[in-house]
């Protein structure tokens, strides 16, 4: 295995400036703090299959990220960004409805309140997009140092840590894809059943009320 760099490259655009409290990180460890900084094989185990992609991304320092502005949240699950989604979540809705404040000062629902909120959304969708190259290495640079903090005596087994921490799934944005349709498929069949049961009652009960309306006068032409 190739040794890891005892220093940080001042052309290599994947290291964070270093304090100078971070050598010595346990005992027996040498200079281990700076060792925890990831090297360039580092993140190409962790980002993949794309790995060529998002290293020349990051050192050409390039924004735009299709995936992110296309996908959104289900691009950062697809990637294990679970923290960030929340974040993402968060400042999504906040900045939504700040300007749907800011438009309509009373709420109700109209055309004009869709398309408001669809194009403050397009807008954030697109800001995030020039930021989601950037927020992706913060992710990989983070989750590398803790692995190799934890495991840098163990160089096989901190590979391997790191391959699966940035293992990415489709699982998960699929299955968050799809069950609001199945949520909602099974409320308009439970809706629907609902309404049928009320339907057949009413049809009952106006029967009920025929019948008991037609013997009162046929027994009084009878008489």
């Amino acid at each position: 295995m190739k040794p890891r760099e005892e220093t940080a490259p001042a052309d290599n655009p994947y290291y964070a400036p270093q304090s100078s409290g971070s050598a010595g990180y346990a005992a027996g460890a040498g200079n281990r703090g700076r060792d925890t900084e990831p090297t360039e094989e580092d993140f190409a185990l962790f980002v993949g299959k794309k790995a060529d992609e998002y290293l020349s991304i990051w050192n050409e320092d390039r924004r735009w990220n299709w995936p992110a502005f296309l996908f959104g949240g289900y691009w950062m699950l697809y990637r294990g960004m679970y923290l960030y989604l929340l974040v993402y979540l968060i400042v999504m809705s906040f900045m939504v409805n700040i300007v749907r404040a800011i438009m309509f000062s009373v709420y109700y629902f109209s055309g004009g309140v869709v398309v408001v909120v669809l194009i403050a959304n397009i807008v954030l969708q697109a800001i995030f997009a020039l930021f989601a190259n950037k927020i992706y290495l913060h992710h990989a640079r983070r989750k590398i140092r803790a692995i190799n903090a934890r495991l840098a005596n163990f160089p096989d087994l901190r590979e391997e840590r790191i391959a699966t921490a940035g293992e990415t799934s489709l699982y998960i944005p699929i299955a968050l894809a799809v069950l609001p349709v199945l949520i909602l498929i099974v409320t308009t069949l439970f809706y629907s059943v609902h309404v049928y049961k009320e339907i057949n009652e009413e049809m009952r009960y106006r029967q009920q009320q025929d019948s008991s309306m037609v013997q009162p006068y046929f027994y009084s032409r009878v008489t």
